[in-house]
């Protein structure tokens, strides 16, 4: 090649390389983002999964992965293990016997993945727009739904829908207690009893519509938030539950604003919800009190408290579009450390 030839080459080449950085072109590999530094967490802290929802159809969402014992995170784990995203809308997730269970809403799945490698297990389908997932024994676990009006049985070896329990309206979350299954939903007006012996729906409590969020306390009460029905100020309150007797024994109610996202401490006796802020109320509280953890230009988005080390956990939205912040706090509200975790960080699992 002549000297003349190479010369207007290299000319070309500088002139690619300039405007390239103008124009701010970008290389065909993936930005990687790095990872967060490690945080510093209580010495008995639970191993933490973020589920970040993505954005509706943008097959986005992400689980974000914080090791309890040396605070380190790691971002859109299922993707760096499996070399795939999980699917459009991660909903919630459950751990169960080294098993983790997300539930990916618009997807219509649920993923299964060993707890400790992230690696796919396989995949549970054939929901319409599944919610929330309950495991109740080694082989069994029910799934709520927005759409399907019932209950999925699941076997949990088969990987496979093995019976629906008819429950009309939108379903949501679940507890096992006493004995008994306890089903959330927000059209109707009705807590759902489901006796896990015979998958079949046993009895239905009256408790108003909106209800979203449920535990129980030290006490065996459970405890409500039902987060208004169409309108903020449609039975927004919370409600505490004698399931024994089947009465309500304290409704705590709301004027401006729906409760929502409702959690319990380690010790059952402490409850949090979000209403904007993040409140917390001992179970004994007969009204609200001031917020606990103030929003300030954040957007509260998630919430979860670590059972164990009962450090607060708070995911802040952002503007829905950018990736979200968790925040991590003691349980007297102090800031103990904050990370970044996927678009719309909505729920936390802890084991």
């Amino acid at each position: 090649m002549s000297s003349v030839v190479s010369r207007q080459l290299s000319v070309v080449s500088l002139l690619l390389i300039a405007n390239c950085l103008l124009t701010n072109c970008k290389s065909d590999k993936p930005n990687v983002q790095p990872e967060n530094p490690a945080i510093t967490l209580a010495g008995n802290a639970s191993n933490v999964l973020v589920v970040n929802e993505g954005n509706f159809q943008f097959d986005n969402a992400s689980i974000s992965y914080l090791n309890g014992q040396s605070g380190q995170i790691t971002s859109d784990i299922f993707n760096q293990k499996n070399n795939r995203s999980i699917g459009d809308v991660a909903q919630s997730a459950a751990y169960w016997q080294n098993r983790v269970y997300v539930v990916v809403n618009n997807s219509q799945k649920i993923e299964v993945l060993d707890s400790k490698s992230f690696l796919s297990i396989g995949s549970i389908s054939g929901f319409v727009s599944p919610r929330y997932v309950l495991p109740v024994s080694n082989r069994k676990a029910y799934v709520s739904d927005l759409y399907a009006n019932a209950i999925s049985v699941i076997d949990l070896a088969t990987l496979s829908i093995t019976k629906t329990i008819p429950c009309n309206g939108w379903t949501e979350q679940m507890i096992y207690h006493l004995g008994k299954v306890y089903v959330t939903n927000y059209w109707q007006p009705y807590l759902y009893v489901i006796d896990p012996l015979t998958d079949t729906k046993s009895d239905s409590i009256y408790i108003g519509k909106g209800a979203q969020s449920i535990v129980a306390d030290k006490n065996d009460q459970l405890i409500i938030a039902c987060g208004g029905y169409k309108t903020p100020q449609a039975d927004t309150k919370i409600v505490f539950l004698n399931p024994v007797t089947k009465s309500i024994s304290k409704t705590i109610l709301f004027i401006n604003d729906n409760p929502s996202a409702l959690t319990i401490n380690a010790t059952k006796d402490t409850i949090y919800y979000l209403k904007t802020d993040v409140f917390k109320i001992p179970i004994t509280a007969e009204n609200t009190e001031t917020a606990f953890i103030q929003a300030g230009a954040r957007k509260w988005y998630g919430l979860g408290v670590d059972p164990t080390s009962n450090q607060v956990f708070v995911s802040d939205a952002v503007d829905y579009v950018q990736k979200g912040k968790v925040y991590v706090f003691s349980s007297s509200g102090t800031e103990l450390a904050k990370f970044d975790a996927g678009i719309n960080p909505s729920g936390f699992s802890f084991y």
